[in-house]
């Protein structure tokens, strides 16, 4: 198989290098493109993949298609690919928002499209991807996704129906864990550390709270309760964050994320 990459931002990147590093797939089936020819030569010359000279031109060059572009740039983007998709083309599409439905639309019936939701730990290998099937999709164009997006973490295949709710949980859900440990850095200042320690602190605690997580079969909520010691400092700190209601604070978040992404879908 050759993949064609169009968009070689951060996730495009990634996953050249995911795949490339990986030896899952050789750089001289690996074809990219990118508006930015400077960021496009260097991503060519740093993995030694092929260089397209359009987006047409590497549509026409591969058997498989990733669109790693944003969503407001997709319309654009399949107008100019189309005449190179027409024949039971392998599109992949990475783009938040945008459902199978308008790509196979744009595209012509003959496309078989795969829609992911990626998150950006894909840039250090410890991704987390949702993958969905569209009409005429093989077993084997699955097999063949996992194994771009597993080169980047983890990926599991779920229905369309859910992608909404694994955008708004896995997709956006990096950016509330920063945001838990930018509160836990400032209030390490505020306590009278130097805002050095107080990252260095946060950022190797939350790493190990990672990594005991993912170490055994034991869900988040028994891990808590082993730290939280009965007249303890983290039963203290619990006690507030139940009164001020941060549990139902993020889950109000995460739906209005959710429902966001419902409205992208729909074109809003």
């Amino acid at each position: 198989m050759t993949l064609g990459v169009i968009g070689c931002g951060n996730m495009g990147r990634a996953l050249i290098q995911g795949v490339v590093k990986s030896r899952r797939m050789s750089p001289r089936r690996l074809i990219g493109w990118d508006p930015d020819q400077a960021r496009l030569r260097a991503i060519v010359r740093s993995n030694g993949i092929v260089r397209a000279s359009s987006n047409l031109d590497l549509t026409r060059r591969a058997k498989a298609v990733l669109l790693a572009v944003k969503p407001q740039q997709m319309d654009q983007v399949l107008r100019e690919i189309r005449p190179g998709a027409k024949r039971g083309k392998l599109v992949i599409s990475i783009a938040a928002g945008v459902p199978i439905r308008r790509i196979q639309r744009a595209l012509g019936p003959g496309a078989r499209v795969i829609r992911v939701m990626p998150n950006t730990p894909a840039l250090v290998g410890q991704g987390m991807a949702g993958i969905s099937a569209g009409r005429g999709v093989t077993r084997a164009d699955l097999r063949f996704a996992r194994r771009i997006f597993e080169a980047a973490g983890q990926a599991i295949e779920i229905p369309e129906a859910w992608m909404d709710a694994v955008t708004a949980l896995s997709g956006s859900g990096p950016a509330y864990f920063f945001f838990l440990m930018e509160a836990m850095i400032e209030a390490g200042v505020k306590l009278g550390l130097s805002r050095q320690a107080a990252q260095r602190l946060v950022k190797a605690t939350a790493a190990g709270a990672a990594a005991l997580a993912l170490a055994g079969p034991q869900p988040p909520r028994k891990l808590r309760r082993q730290v939280t010691s009965k007249g303890g400092t983290t039963e203290a700190a619990f006690r507030v964050f139940k009164k001020r209601g941060l549990a139902a604070i993020l889950r109000a978040g995460i739906f209005a994320a959710c429902r966001r992404a419902r409205q992208l879908s729909r074109g809003r």
